[in-house]
């Protein structure tokens, strides 16, 4: 008997990390794939959707200028309520900590759907850093029948919230299936004609929401300060698509000689810089594993991580919001020739077999129970 899965997601990073699951399970003759996109991300998030070749059921396209979480999050439960009573799949799959995640797997469980979580078990112990993505994946992992957790240590994470053992699988992180999948394909961009020839390239990103107030002027200003003293330096920066953070880098950074301030990019292209540069300053939380995996130095810009794993494996620092730390961070990476000291070889975001190891599970789920 085929089994109707349907994965809902809505944003880039979470497109990225759910391709290699959904391409599986479009191959594997035990399942019928349905994928529900929310347009919680609009544009970048069908550059993934069509990078990745994935078919798409539905798109709800709830995104509208400025929204408000509570807007999103009432938007969200009644249209992904009405997706579900139409189609009736057997499993609802979601990833990650966005608003869409939560409330699919919420409306899913109100339907008496069974839940599986992608990425489950994540936690940075703080209930607004990051917000609301720390709620976001405490309320997911309550619902949700089985908790595919990326590593041991969410693994403790979800033992230590009342999970039980039986509803756990570590199995990875679906994004080094992502990053194998993707680098066959990697091709210089266009915008590669701006960087020098010969000169490092660092890149840049932030949008968190808890950074939106005073982050992103920090982040801003340090980069001001790095460009002018690292002028046989690139700085590649792909300016998030929202309009409080757009306003904040360009209008502190616009005009850098040595800075590239650029629109979001399609994936691969992201990919191939990301592959190619010497280091790079981030809030992202995907960026910190995919510079594990492509062994590439990163100085994290937020206070707390829910990916210790990044940080105990010596690609990874935490520098916060404190301009003066995230200097001298980067003048002492630029001192050692962005090696650093100490990494292993070892990924603890596992070998790309993710996809492989989620099918299995949901197939023995239904085995068990049906």
């Amino acid at each position: 008997m085929r089994r109707n899965i349907l994965s809902i997601f809505g944003t880039r990073p979470e497109a990225i990390k759910m391709a290699p699951i959904v391409k599986a399970l479009e191959a594997d003759p035990r399942f019928d794939s349905h994928v529900l996109l929310t347009g919680q991300h609009m544009q970048m998030l069908d550059d993934v959707v069509q990078m990745f070749e994935i078919l798409v059921w539905r798109d709800l396209n709830v995104m509208k200028h400025r929204q408000t979480l509570p807007y999103l999050t009432a938007a969200l439960a009644t249209q992904i309520s009405d997706a579900l009573a139409e189609l009736q799949p057997d499993m609802v799959l979601v990833h990650g900590d966005t608003t869409t995640t939560f409330m699919g797997a919420l409306a899913a469980t109100y339907a008496k759907i069974p839940v599986s979580h992608v990425e489950a078990g994540l936690r940075s112990h703080q209930k607004f850093s990051p917000f609301p993505e720390e709620v976001n994946r405490m309320l997911t992992d309550q619902v949700s029948d089985l908790c595919f957790a990326p590593t041991e240590e969410a693994r403790q994470n979800l033992l230590h919230a009342g999970i039980d053992t039986s509803r756990i699988d570590v199995v990875g992180n679906s994004i080094v299936d992502a990053v194998h999948m993707a680098l066959p394909h990697l091709r210089a961009p266009d915008m590669m004609s701006k960087v020098r020839p010969g000169s490092p390239m660092v890149i840049i990103t932030a949008h968190r929401r808890e950074n939106w107030d005073t982050g992103i002027a920090i982040f801003s200003d340090a980069l001001v300060k790095l460009s002018s003293s690292h002028p046989e330096l690139t700085f590649v920066f792909p300016v998030h698509l929202n309009p409080v953070v757009r306003e904040t880098v360009f209008g502190i950074a616009a005009g850098l000689p040595n800075v590239v301030l650029t629109d979001p990019l399609p994936y691969f292209d992201f990919l191939y810089l990301l592959e190619h540069c010497a280091a790079v300053l981030s809030d992202s939380g995907g960026i910190q594993e995919e510079s594990v995996t492509l062994h590439k130095p990163m100085l994290l810009l937020r206070e707390v991580t829910e990916r210790p794993e990044a940080v105990t494996s010596g690609w990874v620092k935490l520098v916060g919001q404190d301009e003066d730390l995230i200097v001298s961070s980067f003048e002492h990476l630029v001192a050692s020739g962005f090696v650093v000291l100490g990494a292993d070889g070892v990924n603890p975001y596992g070998d790309g077999t993710t996809a492989v190891q989620i099918l299995a599970r949901i197939d023995d789920y239904f085995n068990a129970t049906h």
